[in-house]
């Protein structure tokens, strides 16, 4: 992914506030003007009120015109800031809407394929260096930019001569930052892998804690632990350093440049000491736009190797839903034809299933583990699909129900246990809370022999049980 793609995927989500950022980029221009004019103004003060014609309203004028320039300089940043701010994280917060919403249309194979830490990476690390691209960045590029470019016309009006030597800078910069690109990129995507890994080992220790300690499994898991945190720092350590080396290049660069205006300035040039100051002031102020123009290309480089992660959940492809006939209170025989069916295309847990189940039988699979049960069941609730052969019911082929209207019509328990951070009666009511008459949450309970712990709960149905049923 180039700059123009990654501008290209990330329009959609600027796109409904281009008024607020043209205006974040007006206030922000408004102040870098305002900044720049500083060095011409503190020339003035000198030559002024410290020569011959000094006067007491001369001193006021320009003590009230240097407070007003930096005051009204801090109030427009500080109002592109806020605005900034505001577009940041109203993009993250659709981001994050967008991926979470795909999360529930992915197929399961999805899961199967990718770790839950990597998957929670995309959503949280990954998404807020996306972020920054969406206002720092724009706002950083915009004010040192703008700086650069007001300075070094002021500086070229001055003296164009002496601000020749600014010239010589632009190649050794363009060799730096080039450079830097690809060692930022490569090192950020390695620390953003990193990143997932850690997230998966800390959520396989935290909803595994119980067997962590109860099999002493403490040192290994600390052990695993601090060699990938090692790895991400020193990843980190690189791509700063690679960072770190640009703004080095840079202020080497600039630090030989002042250094030969001020030899010049006060052996060969005759300039008053106004305008040495102004000429020098300007100079100097140069030092930070142009680092943070170097630097952008960090935290840039960054958002784009976090795009390309969080694009391609997004682009992933939904759960097929090809059927279009509605199954309602589905009464019939279920049948496996010459089902056969495989995960990656090589070994097949299922071979040639041939399976009738009758209208009204209660079925149990039973066999070894890895032998199909769970696979089968799979199969039926259309979670995965057959790789030969077909499911029907009634004789005809469960891909052709409309998939939210055939689930409808499955009771399912999973054989690990799963309640979720909500009421009892969410959980009993789980995707129907709203809908579920209470006198049916009530039924359910008294059939799986829940009634008495539950009413013994202080807030009864609607207490909330915490995560997992802590």
């Amino acid at each position: 992914m180039d700059y123009k793609q990654f501008i290209k995927r990330l329009f959609p989500y600027i796109k409904n506030h281009i008024g607020k950022l043209v205006f974040t980029s007006l206030m922000m221009a408004f102040a870098t003007a305002l900044e720049a004019s500083i060095p011409e103004i503190t020339g003035q003060i000198v030559d002024t009120l410290f020569g011959v014609e000094r006067s007491n309203e001369s001193a006021l004028l320009y003590s009230l015109t240097l407070f007003a320039v930096i005051a009204l300089s801090s109030l427009f940043a500080l109002t592109s800031v806020s605005a900034s701010s505001w577009i940041s994280n109203k993009v993250i917060m659709d981001l994050r809407v967008d991926m979470f919403a795909k999360l529930l249309k992915l197929p399961k194979a999805y899961f199967d394929k990718n770790t839950t830490g990597g998957t929670l990476s995309k959503l949280t690390f990954d998404v807020e260096q996306i972020s920054a691209a969406a206002s720092t960045i724009w706002l950083d590029f915009i004010k040192s930019s703008l700086t650069v470019v007001l300075l070094t016309g002021y500086l070229f009006y001055k003296n164009y001569l002496l601000s020749l030597t600014l010239l010589v800078l632009l190649p050794l910069v363009y060799l730096a930052v080039k450079y830097s690109t690809f060692r930022i990129r490569s090192g950020s995507k390695k620390v953003q892998d990193s990143m997932g890994k850690m997230t998966h080992l800390l959520d396989e220790n935290i909803s595994g804690s119980d067997l962590v300690k109860i099999y002493h499994a403490q040192k290994d898991e600390q052990n695993k632990f601090f060699v990938l945190i090692k790895t991400i720092r020193q990843q980190r350590f690189k791509v700063d350093m690679a960072s770190g080396l640009n703004t080095s290049i840079v202020n080497t660069l600039i630090g030989m440049s002042l250094a030969f205006v001020v030899y010049i300035s006060s052996t060969y040039l005759t300039m008053s000491a106004g305008d040495f100051l102004a000429f020098f002031t300007a100079m100097a102020m140069l030092v930070k736009p142009a680092k943070t123009l170097i630097n952008i290309n960090k935290p840039l480089q960054q958002a784009i190797v976090a795009a390309i992660s969080v694009f391609a959940l997004i682009d992933e492809k939904n759960e097929v839903n090809s059927g279009n006939q509605i199954l309602n209170r589905v009464k019939g025989d279920i049948n496996f034809v010459n089902v056969s069916f495989s995960y990656d295309g090589e070994k097949s847990p299922l071979k040639n299933i041939n399976l009738s189940i009758k209208r009204g039988e209660t079925v149990a699979l039973v066999g070894a583990t890895g032998s199909g049960k769970t696979t089968l069941v799979n199969l039926l609730a259309r979670f995965y699909k057959p790789s030969i052969g077909e499911i029907t019911i009634n004789n005809v082929n469960i891909d052709e129900f409309d998939l939210y209207s055939f689930r409808s019509n499955i009771s399912f328990v999973d054989q690990h246990v799963r309640l979720f951070n909500d009421t009892v009666k969410g959980n009993i009511a789980f995707g129907q809370k709203d809908t579920m008459p209470l006198e049916s949450i009530i039924h359910a309970a008294k059939v799986s022999n829940s009634t008495e712990f539950i009413e013994k709960l202080d807030n009864q149905f609607e207490t909330q049980i915490g995560e997992d049923g802590i």
